[in-house]
């Protein structure tokens, strides 16, 4: 108190400053030297949680990836085989774009193969006739061109006669030379059938009718999964 400055800033003892100054060394030794071991050890949670950090960076990569060239495989189209001239071939969209035949009635039938619909034609009760459906310009023909077509088919009852056939047409006019296969049912359930047809003549137009012949009285005939296909040349 005599010099008159106060304690507090005041320089302390000689021992007490080298206490200081080697306390402060110490520490940050202890520290360095910790820091080395920690970073040093292979098994250390350090160690682990670097290669976790890293498994799971990897990991996410490879799942997006995967996601990724799935979702490509999903999304790329298959060019495989011939393609279908028909629209609304699955009559998804009920009968549009197909014409009755024989004063036959169309409706949908959730009886489908393939989606949600298929299309059921009627029978009408005053008509002894054949019913059924036609697109009846299918395509533009090319000469000598293979014309495949096939569908199929569910009578309602046994004894019913199914016939799928294409058709050739010039101003209105059947072209000779149609080829119609037909089928009498011997049991119900649905039936995959078609037939083929080679163009007589170049520009035409190609019809593709199905009709049912000999169903009851209330009788009904479904159809699903009608196609039709221009084959490649053989040559």
């Amino acid at each position: 108190m005599g010099s008159g400055i106060p304690r507090h800033l005041a320089d302390p003892p000689p021992l007490r400053r080298r206490w200081r100054t080697w306390t402060g060394v110490g520490v940050a030794v202890l520290l360095v030297l910790t820091g080395v071991a920690w970073l040093a050890r292979p098994d250390g949670d350090g160690g682990r949680a670097g290669r976790s950090v890293a498994a799971s960076r990897g990991d996410a990569s490879a799942t997006t990836t995967t996601r990724a060239v799935a979702t490509t495989a999903k999304a790329k189209p298959s060019d495989d085989g011939p393609k279908n001239l028909l629209a609304n071939a699955s009559f998804e969209e009920g009968p549009l774009g197909w014409t009755a035949i024989g004063g036959a009635r169309l409706t949908r039938s959730t009886e489908a193969t393939e989606g949600d619909w298929s299309l059921r034609i009627l029978a009408d009760g005053s008509a002894d006739g054949p019913v059924g459906i036609t697109v009846p310009d299918a395509t533009i023909t090319k000469l000598q061109g293979r014309y495949h077509t096939n569908a199929w088919v569910r009578p309602s009852a046994p004894g019913a006669t199914v016939t799928i056939g294409l058709r050739e047409y010039r101003d209105g006019q059947p072209i000779p030379g149609s080829n119609t296969l037909g089928w009498t049912v011997e049991k119900t359930g649905w039936r995959k059938f078609g037939a083929i047809h080679v163009a007589s003549e170049p520009g035409s137009q190609l019809a593709l009718e199905i009709m049912a012949r000999d169903l009851p009285p209330g009788g009904w005939l479904d159809i699903d999964e009608v196609v039709l296909h221009l084959l490649q040349s053989r040559s």
